[in-house]
């Protein structure tokens, strides 16, 4: 074994001590500075794919909501087709009666009014004008139910109202028939109230 003289001897321990303290201090400014710098960096990576997950995500949904968009405007353009025209609404009623009657043989409506189109009707903050046709005519009271409920289930956005039933025994010289008088509120196209 090397004998070391003091001098050698505490210069050694100087150089150990002086080592093991800038190792620390090179730990402690180096890797941890730098371990904290990969965390952050780790942390905004994790949030930049979440964030990226999210945005696939809502691209895909936007293309499932584009699809739901078409299908929507196809039935609504469907719906319209059944609403009034603004053009000429006095003879799309009577055409629309007409076709519902073909198969009411025993209900006869003659009496049509000029339409009072309004901007108010069964509900509140409609985009739609609504048109109401005061119609009369006779029949049996057992083909007026049928004729009705095939005219409200064909045409669900029709409203009747104000129905009134009388004889007709005299008018008619039939005294099983009714005479009829009824209002029909009907939405027209918002494309021809522009």
């Amino acid at each position: 074994m090397i004998k070391l003289s003091k001098t050698q001897r505490d210069q050694m321990i100087g150089i150990a001590v002086a080592a093991v303290v800038l190792a620390a201090l090179l730990w402690f400014f180096g890797v941890t500075a730098k371990q904290e710098e990969l965390s952050r960096t780790e942390k905004n990576t994790a949030q930049m794919q979440d964030t990226l997950r999210r945005a696939e995500t809502t691209m895909r949904q936007g293309e499932d909501i584009a699809g739901q968009l078409q299908a929507r405007t196809r039935l609504l353009e469907k719906r319209e087709g059944m609403l009034a025209s603004n053009i000429d609404p006095y003879s799309w009623i009577i055409n629309t009666i007409n076709k519902v009657l073909t198969t009411h043989t025993g209900v006869n409506i003659f009496q049509y009014s000029q339409p009072e189109i309004s901007d108010t009707g069964i509900f509140p903050d409609f985009p739609y004008k609504w048109a109401t046709f005061r119609l009369g005519g006779t029949g049996y009271y057992h083909d007026f139910g049928k004729f009705f409920a095939d005219l409200e289930n064909d045409f669900p956005y029709f409203r009747v109202q104000n129905l009134t039933l009388s004889a007709n025994a005299a008018a008619s010289g039939e005294p099983e028939k009714l005479k009829v008088g009824f209002e029909l509120v009907v939405p027209i196209k918002a494309s021809d109230t522009k």
